[in-house]
């Protein structure tokens, strides 16, 4: 018989086994929240339109409670009024908009072949052409830019025929904020009715705050809106640009997004002044990049971040964000969650903010 080996009776005991349990219910916990988790990802567009909803319902709230208070209409037509008015006129903006884009992108068509040759008999097109013929190869292929644009055109009427097709988008959205302007004052009660008395006060006072500062904040951002439209719509008007108002509601609209929305009208009337004339693109370019700088770091701490009551530094960052996170949307809700936040971070630090107050007041 062979002894065993004492190093390896040794390793036996200095090993010590793990026994590891899951019971039934964890594994079930785990698969549920795989589950909800998956199926908020297959979603996502619901939960996006149920976000935008619920951001027109804290801004529109206000103006709602407003009109029940002044007119002689019950909550529910008041709310049909408002939510209906909006959506009629964003539609027939939407119509004159894309009137106003389709003739300017024809018209920069028409143009461009003169707009060539007058660029490359100047002093400056001389230099350019000197230095790279850039001009003459432009030249070369106005003929195909000027097909592209004619092209470009059709697309875009086609597109704003097949718009009509997100009319169940459209829908989503008016109906939900519709019923949710209804009904905001029922689901407030009924979720206060299920706290105690001081947690009760304290949620109808954070959620009064929270919807206040988001209406102020949207406001704010109108106000915004309207001055870069006034400002684009009064430089086009003197340029003499085609279709001038509609290319201030143009910007107005695209404004709305911060920081980058006045630049994305700029391009966009900058190609309506180019089929005026180069010097007309060269005035507007410069109007652009000064009222830009004006905007991003003015008007928007200033306007936006007293109507929210957040700092400047917080409105920049906020837009960086969850623009960055969520996109044209989350730029736009980014200060109102960040104020939401402060609201609720004051809020909660009260009592303790009060301890520390007294304390260095009896010190």
């Amino acid at each position: 018989m062979i002894a065993p080996d004492s190093g390896s009776a040794a390793g036996s005991e200095g090993r010590r086994e793990v026994e590891v349990s899951v019971s039934v219910r964890t594994i079930l916990v785990v698969a549920a929240i795989v589950a909800v988790a998956f199926a908020l990802a297959s979603i996502g567009k619901v939960l996006l339109l149920i976000l935008v909803s619920t951001f027109s319902v804290a801004v529109l709230s206000p103006v709602v409670d407003a009109m029940e208070r002044r007119l002689p209409w019950g909550r529910a037509l008041c709310a049909t009024v408002l939510v209906l008015g909006i959506a009629i006129v964003g539609v027939g903006f939407v119509v004159v908009l894309l009137q106003a884009i389709v003739d300017g992108v024809r018209n920069l068509g028409d143009a461009l072949p003169g707009l060539v040759e007058d660029a490359r008999r100047s002093d400056l097109g001389g230099l350019i052409n000197g230095q790279s013929n850039a001009l003459d190869v432009l030249e070369q292929h106005t003929g195909e830019i000027t097909s592209g644009l004619g092209k470009a055109s059709g697309g875009l009427a086609r597109v704003g025929v097949s718009a009509f097709g997100v009319v169940t988008l459209v829908f989503s959205v008016t109906f939900l904020t519709l019923f949710g302007l209804i009904d905001e004052p029922r689901v407030r009660t009924a979720i206060g009715s299920l706290l105690y008395r001081d947690s009760r006060e304290r949620y109808k006072r954070l959620t009064d705050r929270i919807i206040k500062t988001t209406s102020r904040y949207m406001l704010g951002n109108v106000a915004i809106s309207v001055i870069c439209g006034t400002v684009y719509g009064i430089t086009a008007v003197i340029l003499g640009l085609p279709h001038p108002f509609a290319l201030a509601v143009i910007a107005g609209i695209l404004d709305l997004i911060p920081n980058i929305g006045a630049l994305i009208a700029g391009i966009i009337i900058g190609i309506v002044a180019l089929s005026v004339s180069l010097g007309a693109l060269i005035a507007f370019v410069i109007v652009i990049v000064v009222y830009q700088q004006i905007e991003n770091y003015v008007l928007q701490p200033t306007i936006i971040g007293r109507a929210a009551q957040v700092s400047g530094f917080v409105v920049l960052v906020s837009v960086l964000v969850f623009g960055s996170l969520f996109g044209v949307i989350g730029a736009i809700i980014g200060v109102p969650i960040s104020a939401a936040i402060q609201i609720v971070a004051e809020e909660l630090t009260t009592d303790r903010r009060a301890r520390i107050a007294a304390a260095d007041a009896g010190s």
